[in-house]
């Protein structure tokens, strides 16, 4: 499968998160769902499969709250070395949102490779 086709699937699975999916998700039938969908997802990695996730914790305003010590200075994903974490890419705004953090949790040839490529 080429890039246009996994960028076709990836749209055509984006488009059909409507008003009724959401709603779907909620109480049992969207616990079913999401214990369905991360079952298929630990099969198919257990082939042998490349698995990377991308999220986007951009605009949920962690630098906005306040705990009754004052805002964060910084805020950061929580740190693992197990395995579930590994090949997962969180966007973050900054502080500031002059900007976006990637957190990237690659094994290390992998980032070998990713720093070599984008970083020189």
């Amino acid at each position: 499968m080429g890039l246009p086709d996994l960028v076709n699937q990836v749209r055509k699975s984006i488009s059909r998160i409507d008003d009724d999916y959401v709603k779907r998700l909620r109480g049992d039938e969207g616990c079913n769902l999401m214990r369905k969908s991360l079952k298929e997802i630990g099969d198919f990695c257990t082939k042998g499969a490349n698995h990377y996730g991308f999220t986007s914790w951009c605009k949920f305003g962690f630098y906005d709250i306040d705990f009754g010590f004052g805002k964060p200075i910084w805020v950061s994903s929580i740190s693992s070395r197990c395995s579930f974490f590994m090949n997962l890419i969180i966007l973050m705004e900054t502080r500031y949102d002059d900007g976006i953090e990637a957190w990237v949790t690659l094994d290390e040839e992998e980032m070998k490779m990713l720093v070599g490529e984008y970083c020189n």
